[in-house]
């Protein structure tokens, strides 16, 4: 029994410390064509004592001698280096304190640039805030974007747990290409389309009367609606055009009634067509701020949000095709059946 005793004390001594070193900190990379951009998450109270000294906890932005304190404090922590041992530059950019989570974190920004000639996807990653004063402090390294690599904003990629003074961890991003990118995007919009109950339901009661009457017809609605939320997306995932939130929902619940309305009785025959482009307009700017999110620019961006609308119209085919099938089967049972009857009299 005292044995047993043992075991469990020993067990929760190990569960606790593992919580204990959970990491609050951390540093999430995004890798872009000409340099690394660096986002630090500190615990407010441990980079306090760190610093030996309180820190005002006003979410406001950190500006004057206190930025200053704190810009010279972590560019001397964070040392990237080459595979020879040339030294990236380090800028500290804009900092704030996040009252949102807890424990408050002090998030700041930073732009790592490799030297001339240099891969800004390679390199040696010294980082060690806080761990320096606090030996133990476990800080959290993850990608959160890397087009080449295939890593969007939103999923972040854990490397390493740094908990060391003079912490290295070496990264080596050199193996990717674009296409990564493009995939991992269509693959979020494929998630994205089939995880919107609402436009799926009302792309189907469009699809369902829509194919009784004609392939062709189901497949133009198809198409229709995947041409209207692609307009949408390009017109909102960059910001230049964005509906409240809540708003393109509300406007998709009524679209849905009446054309369950129509599959009844119709209100708009020979225009379902341009009614489809509506609906794939509310659903591109209800799907816009998941693309704006992955924080690209440029080509990037464009590409993002070409593949993104690519996914969702994949999942929305394979939805019509099994409209489709199913109106198919249901037509040649009912053939079969009518056949059936009179030889069975």
């Amino acid at each position: 029994m005292n044995v047993l005793f043992r075991l469990v004390l020993a067990w929760l001594a190990l569960a606790w410390s593992g919580s204990a070193a959970a990491a609050d900190a951390e540093v999430l990379l995004e890798f872009r064509d000409d340099a690394v951009l660096a986002e630090l998450r500190l615990p407010l109270r441990d980079l306090a004592t760190a610093l030996g000294r309180p820190l005002p906890a006003s979410p406001l932005p950190v500006r004057g001698r206190l930025h200053t304190e704190l810009a010279r404090y972590l560019g001397a922590r964070i040392d990237p280096v080459t595979d020879d041992g040339r030294h990236w530059s380090v800028e500290l950019a804009d900092m704030r304190v996040a009252v949102d989570a807890v424990p408050r974190v002090l998030v700041a920004h930073a732009v790592l640039t490799p030297p001339a000639g240099a891969s800004p996807r390679r390199f040696v990653l010294g980082y060690d805030a806080i761990a320096r004063e606090l030996p133990g402090h476990a800080t959290r390294l993850a990608i959160r974007s890397d087009w080449d690599g295939g890593v969007l904003a939103g999923h972040p990629a854990t490397v390493a747990l740094l908990d060391a003074p003079r912490g290295r961890v070496a990264l080596d991003r050199a193996d990717g290409g674009g296409w990564r990118g493009w995939l991992a995007a269509c693959r979020l919009g494929v998630r994205q389309a089939a995880e919107a109950g609402r436009y799926l339901l009302l792309l189907l009661v469009l699809a369902l009367p829509a194919a009784a009457r004609s392939p062709a017809l189901l497949a133009r609605i198809g198409a229709a609606f995947a041409l209207g939320q692609a307009l949408a997306l390009l017109a909102g995932a960059p910001g230049w055009f964005r509906l409240p939130a809540g708003v393109p929902d509300a406007l998709a619940a009524g679209a849905l009634m009446l054309a369950a309305v129509h599959g009844l009785r119709p209100l708009f025959a020979g225009r379902e067509t341009w009614y489809a482009t509506g609906c794939g307009l509310l659903h591109g700017m209800a799907a816009a701020g998941t693309v704006g999110a992955l924080d690209l620019d440029g080509w990037q961006l464009a590409a993002a949000i070409v593949a993104f609308a690519a996914g969702c119209a994949l999942a929305q085919a394979a939805l019509l095709g099994a409209v489709l099938a199913l109106v198919a089967a249901a037509a040649l049972f009912m053939r079969r059946r009518a056949v059936w009857h009179p030889a069975k009299r």
